[in-house]
């Protein structure tokens, strides 16, 4: 049979493409009717008040949004147009309903792979809820491959059979194991005589917490990647954040300075009110190396410019992500999961916050080979931040199976559910539960990390790079407290051991060598900067709070430190751990802004009366000092631990020196008011100055001023 000229396939193959498109676009248009019956997208919301500026900054970017998700739903439907049509005429049947059945069918098996892949894109789904459920507890990712191969050979054997190509059919598979054995090696030598420029790695994993690790304590069992990089490395064993919460944190730890002198004291802080000073990523970049950032969730914490850092790969940033989550297109995470998606659709298959649609695994080796590209091209600083153990919380494949019981509920098992942190608050997890699904996403971001540490070994970059591994904050699940075992857990509302240790380890160049494996002394998150450069051998950061902890890696004394910490700002009400606390920050959309860029931002009185409740205290690793706000008006001051002696009264003046209070019991005054350094007075609300309440254990407080708990 003679072959049909170009023109004859084309207008064979234009009909079938057609019709595939415009059956993925009615997907869309299906996905986005229930979108909008369930009242998202700025139907059945509010938008007067705040709401307002939200829908404002929202509605000039969704049409090009939503027309790009239609884009992926239109060449879906075409590429199974085309895999219908082909696997249909193997059989010498090219018509609609034979295509029509080949596409379905390829469609219920990606849909079936996804599913066990990453459960949370279907777990609202009422009628799939009990499959679902099957799937999660017994279903295999070899399954609806192997289901897909053997319906593939068969239809090439019917193929082959028919039209008796053995000769191409012989090629066409060499081809094939050609290709895939080409990809296999090139895989294995990526990177690999490349210049070994200069390379400094750090990774963060959020809410890790050290006790997590076996020689912490832990079953090894949760993190075995960080376990290797462990055997090559130096751990911080008593490593601390200054303040539990991501963005605050990370502005310590990239100026070396603590929360209250850079000006960023909670999540979505007011650009205005950022301290402008010198990061350790700025001292890279102007030594002419190439400074990346990256994150895979920007909603709590997202770096600009004044991170230092040249490129920053993350989420877009504001209001736009806050309504990505409500965009639900299954579709996408089901066709876009995939490197040419990721560069279509970023905001979504980059963005962790889209419970199902971001892949986690595929997102590491994206950013693994971006990592090694850049490592290739001159010195590099490379700084990575795994949020897994953040909301919406949806461990993927194996991992929803790891520790959380089979007899859970399914939502449980699948993601996070908030459960209000108040005394007998119900619905939530017992503290088992809630600590099972929390190693389950501790375990998902060790997996990210291992894919990132991979590549340097397979590209021979890792043994010559210095690698810093560390957590921003821990995680609290109320050990205290058995009237919150069903309760959320929260990080930056309370100071303690929980929330305020973190993980700290160095792998330095060529491995630890003769450096400790372990360092028990009290170090800080704002070392990390002071540390990097030193071993780079940079300049140093002027008139920081940090030091370099290199001569303890050395295996020399580097004398005590203290921490200054202060509360961050949560959901939580601050007199559920502390009766009597004054617990006036508003906790509604209210206390928000949104700027015209869609940004948002704390407002001004929200910022003013955030900073009137925090706790702040020091820590010397013997003794906390902390001071409490409490309704009255008075500052309760409270000492636990060892609080005799000559290193008490040290540790509380080098408290109230960091603070700025006068050695009178005042505040510092600036300008007319109370510097932001220390607790701020809002008009109206506290007196100037403060009387203060010491206590020490032991001592009881007036009526008045009772006991607090916890801290």
């Amino acid at each position: 049979m003679p072959e049909s000229p170009p023109s004859g396939i084309l207008r064979s193959w234009w009909p079938r493409l057609l019709v595939g498109a415009v059956l993925g676009v009615l997907l869309f248009a299906a996905e986005s009717w229930l979108l909008l019956r369930s009242g998202v997208v700025g139907m059945d919301i509010p938008v007067d008040g705040p709401y307002a500026a939200l829908m404002a900054a929202v509605r000039p970017v969704l049409p090009g949004l939503l027309l790009r998700i239609a884009a992926v739903y239109a060449v879906a439907g075409m590429v199974l147009a085309v895999a219908g049509t082909l696997l249909a005429r193997a059989w010498g049947r090219g018509g609609a309903w034979a295509t029509l059945g080949q596409g379905l069918l390829l469609f219920m098996l990606l849909a079936w792979d996804r599913a066990i892949a990453r459960p949370a894109l279907f777990d609202d789904l009422p009628a799939l809820r009990s499959l679902l459920a099957w799937l999660v507890d017994h279903g295999e990712p070899w399954h609806p491959r192997a289901v897909l191969a053997a319906w593939l050979v068969a239809h090439a054997a019917v193929w082959v059979a028919r039209t008796r190509q053995w000769r191409r059919a012989g090629w066409a598979g060499a081809a094939l194991a050609g290709v895939a054995g080409l990809l296999v090696v090139g895989k294995g030598m990526a990177g690999r005589g490349a210049p070994a420029h200069p390379l400094v790695v750090v990774i963060g994993i959020d809410a890790f917490r050290p006790d997590r690790l076996k020689s912490q304590g832990g079953s090894g069992e949760v993190a075995p990647h960080v376990e290797r990089l462990l055997e090559e490395a130096t751990l911080f064993t008593r490593a601390y954040t200054p303040i539990a919460q991501t963005e605050p944190a990370w502005r310590s730890l990239l100026t070396a300075r603590w929360p209250h002198e850079t000006g960023v004291r909670y999540s979505l802080t007011s650009d205005s009110r950022m301290q402008l000073q010198r990061t350790f990523a700025e001292s890279f970049s102007q030594a002419g190396w190439r400074t990346v950032f990256a994150t895979d969730c920007s909603r709590f914490h997202a770096e600009g410019p004044a991170s230092g850092f040249e490129t920053r790969l993350q989420p877009p940033r504001g209001a736009v992500n806050f309504l990505l989550e409500k965009l639900r297109y299954r579709a996408l995470g089901m066709f876009a999961d995939h490197a040419l998606g990721a560069a279509w659709l970023p905001e979504f298959i980059d963005n962790r916050a889209l419970a199902g649609i971001h892949d986690p695994m595929g997102y590491a080796e994206r950013l693994a080979s971006r990592l090694v590209d850049e490592a290739s091209q001159g010195p590099t600083l490379f700084a990575f931040h795994a949020t897994a153990a953040h909301f919406p919380g949806d461990p993927v494949h194996p991992f929803y199976r790891r520790f959380v019981p089979a007899s859970e509920p399914l939502e449980r098992r699948l993601r996070m559910h908030f459960a209000p942190v108040s005394p007998g608050a119900k619905g939530g997890w017992n503290r088992a539960g809630a600590e099972a699904l929390y190693d389950e996403l501790i375990a998902q971001a060790d997996a990210q990390v291992g894919t990132l540490l991979d590549a340097l070994r397979r590209s021979g970059r890792y043994d010559d790079a210095l690698i810093l591994l560390l957590s921003d904050h821990g995680e609290s699940f109320h050990a205290d407290r058995a009237d919150l075992a069903g309760a959320t857990p929260v990080h930056g509302a309370r100071l303690s051991e929980e929330e305020n240790r973190i993980l700290l380890a160095v792998k330095p160049p060529k491995g630890r060598g003769t450096a400790p494996a372990l360092v028990d002394s009290l170090v800080r998150l704002v070392d990390v900067g002071p540390t990097l450069l030193e071993l780079s051998g940079l300049p140093s950061l002027s008139d920081v709070d940090g030091v370099s902890l290199a001569p303890l890696l050395r295996g020399e004394d580097l004398g005590p430190l203290s921490l200054y910490a202060e509360t961050g700002f949560t959901h939580v009400l601050p007199e559920v751990f502390d009766p009597g606390h004054w617990p006036g920050a508003p906790r509604s959309f209210d206390a928000y802004r949104i700027r015209p860029d869609g940004v948002v931002e704390m407002g001004p009185a929200a910022h003013a009366r955030i900073l009137q409740e925090k706790d702040v205290g020091a820590f010397d690793g013997q003794r906390w000092w902390v001071d409490r706000p409490q309704a009255d008006g008075t500052v309760l001051r409270a000492c636990q631990g060892d609080c005799e002696g000559l290193d008490a009264l040290a540790l509380e003046a080098w408290f109230d020196r960091v603070q700025g209070r006068t050695a009178a019991g005042g505040w510092r005054k600036v300008a007319g008011h109370v510097d932001d350094s220390g607790h701020p007075e809002p008009s109206g609300t506290l007196r100037a100055p403060k009387q203060l309440l010491r206590m020490r254990p032991g001592q009881r407080p007036g009526p008045a001023h009772p006991q607090p708990r916890g801290g």
